[in-house]
């Protein structure tokens, strides 16, 4: 039992597949360590470390990965009040959170409102996060009291970092917009093998200017984004060529058979043999998923959370 009862489903977890679904409450996840792929309504959405990802209850959502590589993060499902099983002109918070009417409406239209759904964390809400699932694991008065006003702090810093994001105009430099035209185009040449001083030097600017920019366009360090790249065009030739899978390797820049099976299996969790052999029946699987998306029960969400967690190392 959690400090607050509408909270379904907390936690520290690894989520290693995320079939599409529908949950029955507001869903906050702020992911550690990972890069994954999720999509809500079908419209694809990239987690990367430091993000922070929300869905409302009546917005399907799931993985576009056949498998989540390695990942971290804390999750919290909260109960909200009213029927939610379509989309609402308004959301209401529960009573124990204590919000005015003013302030239920102010983050109502900034979560009904926004256009995406996976977003930079701040620090603050780095440090909220995990001292709410924490307490939330406590059993004293004191836990309860720390619960309700850590999570009243979370959700007005959820809607404040997308209100601002939204409201900031998207300008780039024009350093910027020289690293976005080169990132644009390092895929068609991927078998090379990319250093962060070539990297900088083809836009002119030092290595940890680069390494900021690239960081801040594709939320991925820059050898990360390379290694993306790399897996990304790999299972496309895995799956659309016949092409022998040591061949794909040397085209996507693994100088080993060796290297590209370890590479490979760090993202997919299975080889590049395994993929191309599964690929059909396996989109055929995640299609049928994405068809009849899970609508989960509440009992259903809090075996899925106890299942998931581990105890930190």
């Amino acid at each position: 039992m959690t400090a607050i009862r509408e909270i379904i489903s907390h936690g520290y977890i690894e989520n290693k597949l995320m079939y599409p679904h529908r949950n029955q409450g507001l869903e906050i996840v702020l992911v550690e360590k990972g890069h994954m792929e999720w999509a809500v309504d079908r419209v694809p959405e990239v987690l990367n470390p430091g993000s922070v990802f929300f869905t409302l209850p009546w917005q399907m959502h799931g993985s576009l990965m056949l498998r989540e590589p390695p990942n971290r993060m804390f999750h919290a499902l909260l109960a909200l009040p009213g029927e939610n099983n379509s989309p609402q002109e308004s959301l209401r918070f529960p009573a124990s959170l204590k919000f005015s009417a003013t302030e239920q409406k102010a983050l109502g239209t900034v979560f009904l409102g926004a256009h995406r759904h996976a977003w930079p964390a701040t620090p603050l809400l780095e440090e909220i996060f995990p001292e709410l699932v924490r307490r939330l694991d406590g059993g004293s008065e004191f836990d309860a009291i720390a619960s309700t006003s850590l999570l009243r702090a979370l959700l007005v810093e959820l809607a404040d970092i997308i209100r601002r994001a939204q409201n900031k105009p998207q300008w780039l430099s024009p350093t910027a917009q020289k690293v976005k035209a080169f990132l644009a185009q390092i895929g068609e040449s991927l078998d090379h093998s990319w250093t962060l001083n070539e990297m900088a030097a083809q836009c002119g600017v030092k290595r940890t200017q680069f390494s900021n920019i690239t960081k801040r366009l594709t939320g991925y360090a820059p050898a990360q984004y390379v290694h993306r790249l790399r897996f990304d065009k790999s299972c496309e030739l895995l799956r659309d060529t016949t092409r022998p899978v040591t061949e794909i390797g040397f085209e996507c820049g693994y100088n080993t058979s060796q290297y590209f099976t370890e590479a490979f299996k760090k993202q997919a969790r299975i080889s590049p043999s395994e993929y191309r052999r599964s690929v059909s029946e396996l989109d055929a699987i995640m299609q049928n998923n994405w068809d009849h998306s899970e609508w989960r029960s509440l009992t259903e969400e809090r075996h899925r959370a106890s299942i998931m967690s581990k105890p930190d190392s």
